[in-house]
């Protein structure tokens, strides 16, 4: 049957334990929903659990049936947004037990490896929601054309800073200076009249309203170092965004282009 528990050592449940917490983190979901993760996986094979999750790390210990302990450490190299992974790895976790252990590693991989959408998607998505952002900031056709063309730059920004594996806060100080420069560009062309909501419109596509609803549930959920590094890391990602497209701004306006 495939629902029958047969005999598994505790290191190997304690593997595919750690790897669900591992994916959990690496596609952006909160620590308690990972902790949780973990703890229903191992429970199910019978195994007393501990585990604690932070933006780098899970740590997982078990007790197995002869009263050793076990012990596991993931580290979390990189970290990125894909909602669709989590909610398939969270309905697989709660049906574990329509599966045998080797399904449901083999389930568990399968999602692992599933590719991503291509980056001419992710190119045309952003370009549309900077676009739309432009009417809901009061804006034009025109606000919507700029802002369209931002998205673009800020589409191949991302792919290129993360093929090249540059830091998150450099990447959002360039987005900043990309999305002035960009709005500066058509506004000398006369295209626009007001370049603060071509700006405001691109910049959109940068701020990081995941992280900062992620660093509020997981506050609420208890987990406050969680909850205050995903904050401080939302503001800092705001902080670059800020700067990068203040500043380009002041050396615009001071050489007299605005």
């Amino acid at each position: 049957m495939k629902n029958k528990k047969v005999k598994l050592h505790e290191n190997d449940i304690l593997y595919i334990a750690g790897y669900v917490g591992k994916m959990i983190l690496e596609y952006g979901g909160e620590t308690y929903r990972a902790e949780d993760m973990v703890d229903k996986i191992c429970r199910y094979y019978g195994l007393e659990t501990n585990s604690f999750a932070v933006l780098t790390s899970i740590m997982t210990s078990v007790r197995g049936k002869e009263q050793k302990f076990y012990t596991s450490i993931e580290k979390i190299n990189v970290r990125t947004i894909n909602v669709e992974k989590i909610s398939k790895i969270n309905n697989l976790v709660h049906e574990i037990n329509k599966y045998s252990f080797e399904e449901f590693l083999i389930l568990i991989k399968k999602i692992d490896k599933e590719k991503t959408y291509s980056f001419i998607y992710i190119l045309i998505g952003n370009c549309l929601a900077a676009g739309a952002f432009a009417f809901f900031f009061k804006g034009d056709i025109r606000d919507c054309i700029s802002s369209f063309i931002g998205g673009a730059l800020i589409s191949l920004l991302c792919f290129y800073g993360n093929k090249l594996q540059i830091n998150n806060f450099f990447i959002n100080l360039v987005g900043g200076i990309l999305s002035s420069i960009s709005a500066f560009f058509f506004y000398k062309v006369g295209l626009i009249h007001n370049v603060s909501i071509s700006i405001i419109s691109t910049l959109m596509l940068l701020v990081p309203g995941i992280a900062f609803t992620n660093s509020i549930r997981d506050l609420i959920a208890g987990d406050l170092v969680s909850g205050i590094s995903r904050g401080v890391e939302a503001f800092m990602v705001g902080t670059a965004l800020a700067i990068g497209s203040g500043l380009s701004l002041s050396i615009i306006k001071t050489m007299g282009g605005l």
